[in-house]
């Protein structure tokens, strides 16, 4: 449960001052990496580390904002076709000034690849915690559907939800796995994103979701899809609600009404 908590993706009201072509901020000359489209993402590499700046995706009438960081990965997560990716430095107060934009045409071959990559609000690799965690937890396991239940089982088991962070996490917080995965504690930001890394990590094509809940239409929530290859569906998976229920005792089943969700925000 997020509560007040808004994502990079809809932080920005952005009053932007548009450089000429060509044009770049003396302290951010940003360069899009495209080398890893094949896998539905791009990186950004940037000279700066203090210049705050963010990244804007946009596919037809969908935007979606990032906070920029060196060398962080972003996805395309919308399908084939034509994205415009813009970056723009913070100058003063909310306004931002462009110091790029590109166009990139996406093309790939499989367009659940970009849901088992490592992205900015997703960012694992082998050596994160949870994901060595998986790795142990789905040794013999001989189906996906499987591998997904272990996972699940070690996080409505072992994370407890964390009510103060709901009250003081700050609107561009992302989380950092291996924090999560020590403190055994977190938002269902935390919650999502971790069972997305550790289910990820496994080659599962697995979605974080962002939206709201029909028991709690007014708190703003995240959870997630995963693709399963044998029924060759999405299903719907809430970690966060159900580590309440099971740590009370409580029998839930794992897959969720994908009815019961409404969606504004996909990764």
């Amino acid at each position: 449960m997020l509560s007040r908590l808004w994502i990079t993706s809809v932080l920005f009201a952005l009053f932007l001052i548009f450089a000429s072509q060509g044009a770049y901020a003396e302290s951010l000359e940003p360069v899009i990496d495209k080398s890893s489209l094949n896998k539905g993402i791009f990186t950004v590499n940037s000279n700066s580390k203090d210049t705050k700046a963010i990244v804007r995706i946009t596919k037809g009438n969908v935007k979606y904002d990032y906070n920029l960081a060196n060398g962080a990965h972003y996805p395309l997560q919308l399908g084939d076709g034509n994205y415009n990716v813009m970056i723009a430095e913070l100058i003063a107060n909310n306004k931002y000034k462009v110091v790029l934009q590109e166009n990139i045409d996406l093309k790939i071959e499989n367009e659940n690849s970009v849901y088992v990559q490592s992205i900015q609000l997703i960012d694992w690799n082998d050596a994160t915690k949870s994901v060595a965690e998986a790795k142990k937890l789905t040794v013999g396991a001989k189906t996906d559907i499987d591998k997904v239940k272990a996972i699940y089982s070690y996080i409505t088991k072992n994370i407890k939800y964390d009510y103060a962070k709901t009250e003081t996490v700050e609107a561009s917080y992302i989380p950092i796995l291996d924090a999560v995965y020590d403190q055994a504690s977190g938002i269902c930001y935390d919650y999502a994103a971790t069972f997305a890394a550790m289910v990820r990590s496994e080659g599962i094509p697995t979605r974080l979701m962002m939206g709201y809940e029909v028991n709690a239409p007014d708190v703003y929530h995240a959870w997630n899809q995963v693709f399963l290859k044998e029924s060759n569906e999405w299903v719907t998976i809430d970690t966060t609600y159900d580590a309440t229920r099971v740590q009370g005792g409580e029998e839930t089943p794992m897959l969720k009404n994908t009815a019961d969700y409404k969606v504004t925000q996909v990764y």
